[in-house]
């Protein structure tokens, strides 16, 4: 990983915001995961839990990391992984557990943490949904072993792909360092001039209006070769691909310098715009997240349930609206083989049948009130509501 000034001193940015730690920059968030998990010492082929709605490339890096992922199923009010259920899952060999704070909602982390402090478990964040969001007064990122956040183009913010992993334990944090320091391979000049061209289109071509396009467009030339994808085709058939335990390049750094220097006007904005939502929707017939206070928590994106999801998509992408399907499957994305990745059908039933109905709305800079407020009357008009 590169050492120049920007890298530290986007380090530097994360560590304060989240008041100790320290971290790590990566090519993507999921190498985080994988980059930790090689860190804890786990017993080759044990367990590691996690909620069986995530996507792919969650259990792909556990596998890499020569671990066997589990899948329990979630609250389907939260869409996060349903405490209640651990005790209903086989003891024997489970050494991690994977706790995803999706679409930005904080997970249940007293009856997790709990349930992992009673068995010696290590606690693993998935922050790539959430970033400023508090638990009994502590950041989401603060609460367990380590937790690996992304930098991709729809996450809290973007720094062109790239992610970071935050180790809150030193000892594990200096076994993190070597893994790292040993192992990692640099972006290299090309990789980075890509990186830093894809930044700069991000910001010139996409809006709200614009993004449904512009992410098709997207996947279209990364599967050409012309682009760097947010994820191979590789890791989707479970095949770790070459250069995976790769550094953040220069430009990407220096992009989350700057989206640093904007976070608070960031946070504010969503807790603003996720407080319109969980205020509006039940007026036009839809439930509201569930546990999310009146004044809003800085959501990723804001799911809404309903009966007609792939109606609801298709019309409002020609409306020019960001309405989004995460996830089309409990390993998301559609056409991922899940038994690839241990997943049995009707293994957490919870989230299939989130898969089937949750849409959702973004909270993000770009989203102006009018936008907002055309989305909702859009589904007023247009989305049936679930039950």
């Amino acid at each position: 990983m590169t050492d120049l000034p920007a890298a530290a001193g986007f380090c530097r940015a994360i560590e304060a915001f989240f008041g100790g730690g320290r971290c790590f920059l990566l090519a993507k968030g999921r190498v985080g995961l994988y980059v930790g998990l090689r860190a804890l010492s786990l017993p080759p082929g044990s367990k590691v839990l996690m909620p069986g709605y995530t996507c792919v490339v969650v259990p792909s890096a556990v596998q890499y990391a020569g671990l066997r992922p589990v899948y329990v199923d979630i609250d389907p009010r939260t869409y996060n992984l349903d405490p209640a259920l651990l005790d209903g899952v086989p003891a024997d060999g489970v050494a991690a557990l994977v706790v995803q704070h999706t679409y930005g909602i904080p997970a249940d982390m007293a009856a997790v943490g709990r349930w992992a402090a009673a068995r010696g478990i290590p606690l693993i964040e998935d922050c790539c949904h959430v970033f400023g969001v508090r638990v009994g007064g502590r950041l989401c990122g603060t609460l367990g072993s380590f937790a690996f956040m992304s930098g991709q183009w729809n996450k809290p913010f973007s720094t062109g792909l790239g992610g970071m992993l935050l180790v809150n334990d030193p000892a594990l944090a200096d076994r993190a360092e070597e893994i790292i320091r040993r192992e990692a391979v640099s972006p290299g000049r090309l990789k980075s001039l890509l990186l830093r061209a894809q930044v700069t289109a991000f910001q010139l071509l996409v809006r709200p209006q614009t993004a449904a396009r512009m992410t098709s467009l997207y996947r279209s030339l990364s599967g050409l070769g012309l682009t760097i994808g947010s994820s191979s085709a590789e890791e989707y058939r479970g095949v770790m691909p070459a250069g995976y335990l790769s550094g953040m390049a220069a430009c990407q750094a220096r992009q989350g310098l700057r989206e640093m220097a904007r976070i608070e006007d960031n946070l504010r904005h969503r807790a603003r715009l996720t407080a319109f939502y969980q205020r509006e929707l039940p007026r036009v017939g839809f439930a509201a997240a569930a546990g999310v206070p009146a004044d809003g928590w800085p959501l990723l994106r804001y799911p809404v349930r309903v009966a007609n999801k792939a109606q609801v998509l298709a019309l409002g992408s020609r409306q020019g609206l960001e309405i989004g399907s995460w996830f089309d499957l409990p390993l998301h994305p559609a056409g991922t083989r899940m038994e690839d990745f241990g997943y049995s059908a009707g293994a957490c039933p919870q989230a299939e049948a989130a898969s089937a109905e949750v849409v959702n709305l973004p909270t993000h800079l770009r989203v102006t009130d009018a936008l907002a407020e055309r989305t909702v009357e859009f589904l007023r008009r247009h989305a049936r509501p679930v039950g």
